[in-house]
């Protein structure tokens, strides 16, 4: 049982055995149960957002019962994360940057998808559909993300786009995401160059429990009356319906739910249907088994960029029946054995399709893609203040296509790693790890054909990197810490970056079978600091230098009378920053939040290279340095939160600063954009087992654009409702 010390109970708290995975969630009732602990003393990690962590000791037996008791904290520090280090250790002891989002936090957005609310993360940004960490990915045109999406741990990038597809998580289940910034290929491999999301979704509760969220609301018209394209109201509306118990030692959730808007411009339509199974097994004594399936389907129209700057709203004419069917399916299992109180193995196994066809307005695109992969680790805890975890990754993917397209290819991923974390009381920890992943695709013919010039190169089929990483931790008072950290990327081409050939909305996009494989080193040092009761200061420095960063550039030459471009390799780019954090508690209930990134991102020009810029007409002298696009200098997210029991509410403030750069596709560059102001106010109310959120984003019905010919969302109003019975 865990209550807070008023004795009120505490639900969704966080229990894991130390130096395992062994662990549980707290029910409404602040009730757990936690099966597999091994005989012999242990320490268990109890933690929740807006108290204090705590480390209570256990012994294994049958019918013990613990009655623990959170202490109240004025700032909300999180507690436990498990993805910095593959390891469950409190966050204030990590010796990476990792920030840390709760469902009741990603709830107050009325969101379908997990991408628009970790854009208030610290550090973390969205242009188009890719989600960037302290500018380590710009915008290339919906592929080959430099951000590793994991789904507990499962890795959920497509085969052929290398893309995140959002509308196969589960946001309905997801308990709290752990966002890991700086390069984490030492431990995730390829997908991890800029950082790592772990979505982690919520265990079967131990009574039957069935959940609903009701999801409405409609979009403003545009300020300016020439810009209406349609009197109609144009609204969004969903269901979610998900179901939850245990018998025995078998745990079950399946849900399911439907979604639909009408956008708030033309070509903006999706109809979304998706269900979910999770399934906990307990095997023996200490083992256990874990499976997730999702099925999702996404039938949506496509803007692909506007008529013109009179009509932003509306598509260019022969584009109004461009659209996309794609569909999702995964299938993520894995075991879990504890073999006595200082080794323990892990076992997964996954499989995720995805599959789109697009109309011949949208480019007449098809493809299917398939990854499958198998993975072992071990862990062992055997020496004192010492953890060490190994393993080894096999991944294929496997993309079928038109040839005129990107025809039918194959890549493998094979990776070995390990990693050791050395406790060194009471002031210090020390993390080492080191990876080796060897990458191969298939080689064929680019394809080529129609108006594309397949560019020259050397095809490099087979690509590989040891990726070390050290990190530091240092404890030298009470709620502080110093950190830092350095640590080797690497991300390997998707597919689509190197074979696509495609035309779209007067686009054509060109294979590079020479494109190579993108590397980085990312450094960061930080300090962390609980000042008094009331205030939390989280400060970094980091700087990350890439080589063969990979980005969508205009080429002329690739095809005549249109504009054309395909995916290159930078020779050399750097980028670094400063990132401030601060909560302070206020009298009343209120909390005021602040995040706050400084960026300086700029790629290194060879002497004879010149870059077209084409504000004005003017072009950049040719060698020296030039910024990369879409990288803001400045971001800024505040908020003030008021929280009375059961009644809560918010302000939250956006600040972008004005692109410097961004592709020179088209000529107008960066002529239509501005920086970014947006406010956001949102309330919740509580009545039982009932909320009802209310929110309105972009207050100000601010217009702005973040990628060229394209005007983002209006003022949105939306209600949600939710419960549980």
């Amino acid at each position: 049982m865990v209550d807070a010390q008023d004795g009120q109970a505490i639900a969704g708290v966080v229990l894991v055995l130390q130096g395992t995975q062994v662990g549980a969630y707290a029910d409404a009732e602040g009730r757990f149960l936690l099966r597999g602990v091994p005989a012999g003393p242990g320490q268990l990690l109890v933690s929740h957002i807006g108290y204090h962590p705590r480390e209570v000791p256990v012994v294994a037996g049958s019918g013990v019962e613990l009655k623990i008791a959170l202490q109240i904290s004025a700032v909300a520090l999180p507690g436990v994360v498990v993805s910095a280090t593959r390891r469950a250790q409190l966050f204030a002891e990590a010796p990476v940057s990792i920030a840390v989002a709760q469902a009741a936090e990603l709830a107050t957005h009325n969101a379908f998808t997990l991408s628009g609310p970790l854009t208030y993360v610290s550090g973390v940004n969205q242009v188009g559909s890719q989600l960037d960490i302290r500018g380590s990915t710009g915008y290339s045109q919906g592929t080959g993300s430099r951000v590793l999406l994991l789904l507990d741990g499962f890795p959920m990038l497509s085969a052929d786009l290398g893309d995140i597809k959002w509308d196969a998580i589960p946001t309905e289940e997801v308990e709290r995401v752990e966002v890991i910034k700086g390069a984490g290929s030492a431990l995730y491999g390829t997908g991890a160059l800029g950082g790592v999301i772990n979505a982690i979704t919520r265990q079967p509760s131990q009574r039957p429990q069935t959940r609903f969220r009701l999801l409405t609301g409609w979009y403003s018209q545009p300020a300016y009356r020439s810009w209406r394209w349609t009197e109609d109201l144009m609204y969004l509306a969903g269901g979610e319906l998900s179901h939850s118990r245990t018998l025995g030692r078998t745990g079950l959730i399946v849900s399911g739910g439907h979604q639909r808007t009408t956008g708030y411009e033309e070509n903006d339509e999706f109809r979304r249907y998706h269900l979910y199974a999770k399934v906990v097994r307990e095997v023996g004594k200490s083992g256990r088994w874990t499976s997730l399936a999702r099925w999702a389907s996404d039938n949506h129209e496509v803007f692909l960029q506007w008529r013109d700057r009179q009509h932003p709203l509306q598509v260019p004419k022969g584009d109004e029946g461009a659209s996309t069917l794609s569909r999702k399916f995964y299938l993520n299992s894995e075991y879990y054995q504890l073999r006595g109180p200082s080794l323990g193995y892990k076992l997964k196994g996954y499989y995720y399709r995805t599959e789109f066809d697009n109309s011949r307005a949208a480019g007449g695109l098809a493809s299917v893609g398939q990854k499958v992969g198998a993975e072992a680790q071990f862990d062992f805890t055997g020496w004192q203040h010492t953890a060490l975890s190994a393993g080894t990754a096999l991944t294929l993917d496997r993309v079928t296509a038109p040839k005129d397209f990107l025809g039918e290819r194959q890549a493998y991923n094979l990776a070995l790693y390990a990693q050791g974390t050395r406790r060194l009381p009471p002031w210090a920890e020390v993390v080492a790890g080191l990876r080796y992943d060897r990458h191969h695709r298939d080689q064929g013919a680019a394809g080529g054909g129609g108006r594309c010039v397949v560019l020259p190169g050397e095809e490099r089929p087979t690509q590989q990197q040891l990726s070390p990483q050290l990190g530091l931790a240092l404890f030298p008072a009470a709620h502080t810490t110093f950190r830092a950290s350095v640590g080797r990327g690497f991300r390997a081409p998707s597919i689509s970056e190197v074979y696509t050939q495609a035309e779209a909305s007067g686009v054509l996009i060109c294979p590079n079978p020479a494109l190579r494989a993108e590397r980085s080193w990312s450094y960061e040092v930080g300090a962390r600091r609980v000042v008094g009761k009331h205030m939390l200061v989280d400060v970094a420095l980091f700087w990350n230098s890439f080589d063969g960063l990979v980005e969508g550039r205009p080429d002329p030459a690739l095809g005549e009378g249109i504009l054309a471009a395909s995916f290159l390799n930078l020779d050399r780019a750097r980028v670094r920053g400063l990132e401030v954090e601060q909560q302070l508690a206020l009298p009343g209930g209120l909390r005021w939040k602040a995040a706050y990134t400084l960026l300086d991102a700029v790629e290194f020009l060879a002497e004879d290279q010149a870059l077209p810029i084409y504000d004005g007409g003017t072009e950049l002298v040719p060698g020296g340095e030039a910024a990369l696009p879409y990288r803001a200098r400045h971001l800024l997210n505040t908020g003030l939160l008021a929280d009375r029991g059961r009644v809560k509410g918010g302000v939250e403030f956006r600040y972008m600063s004005r692109f410097e750069r961004v592709s020179g596709l088209f000529p107008e560059g960066r002529r239509d954009l501005v920086p970014l102001y947006l406010v956001d106010v949102f309330s919740s109310t509580r009545v039982g087992e009932l909320e009802l959120i209310l929110r309105i984003d972009n207050v100000l019905n601010y217009h702005y654009v973040l990628t060229e010919r394209e005007l983002r969302s209006p003022r949105r109003f939306s209600l949600g409702l939710s419960g549980a019975f």
